[in-house]
């Protein structure tokens, strides 16, 4: 049922002048590159996929190519360790842009394979004011991302948006106003082979917008690469 592939990411060099607000996206038509974006997997323990692009046999993406979004799945964590449930704690963190007004995304989940399970998924987004991308491992917090934006099915519920996790593409708009960096957290508890949740989720056409007061600000264009960090499997659970 789960999927996998090489995964990586398509970063965008962008732009913005004092003169002027500036709208940019990432659409993830191959995460192979992606300038200034960073995958930390804290999952304990850590299973065989991180983030990875997006596999059309189990959802299409929300625009684009039916494969251009990413993903993280339950095997985020092992399945071994004698049937004991795990959690997820996988960040995907956003380059550092500068001076940003807000940060658009779309994301979706899917039920299991015979389409009637439904293990819950659960998405922090949050934000670090100054810049460093130091990692917690969720449970005792996410290190020097402070502040906490939106939180996608808290409680990790099985009911359906805006109760629990969207099976269809939602989007979700965060006021920033600041200088800090953000990052996707697919954080679960009792998650993984033989947990009660923890599935796969997408994440699609993530948008930012630069503050007026932002001035010829670039990306960084250090693109990852560690495959270690990118690789998913297709599986059944």
């Amino acid at each position: 049922m789960k999927k996998t592939s090489p995964l990586l990411l398509l970063a965008i060099l962008c732009g913005t002048t004092g003169a002027q607000t500036v709208s940019t996206e990432q659409g993830f038509e191959d995460v192979n590159i992606l300038p200034g974006w960073k995958v930390v997997n804290n999952s304990n323990p850590i299973g065989d996929t991180s983030w990875f692009q997006g596999n059309r046999r189990l959802m299409e993406a929300q625009n684009g190519f039916v494969s251009s979004f990413i993903a993280a799945n339950y095997r985020n964590t092992t399945a071994e360790d004698d049937n004991v449930a795990k959690t997820i704690c996988n960040y995907l963190i956003m380059p550092n842009l500068g001076s940003l007004d807000e940060v658009s995304f779309y994301t979706k989940t899917r039920k299991a394979s015979n389409n009637f399970s439904i293990f819950p998924d659960r998405l922090y987004v949050v934000y670090s004011p100054t810049g460093e991308i130091d990692t917690g491992n969720c449970s005792d917090g996410f290190g020097s991302f402070t502040e906490t934006l939106e939180v996608i099915n808290p409680d990790l519920t099985k009911e359906v948006y805006p109760d629990g996790y969207p099976f269809q593409w939602q989007q979700y708009t965060l006021s920033i106003n600041g200088n800090g960096r953000i990052a996707f957290v697919y954080y679960v508890e009792d998650a993984g082979y033989y947990g009660d949740n923890s599935m796969y989720v997408g994440i699609d056409t993530v948008e930012w917008t630069f503050s007026s007061a932002a001035s010829d600000t670039k990306i960084d264009e250090k693109v990852l690469r560690n495959k270690s960090d990118l690789i998913s499997i297709d599986t059944h659970r």
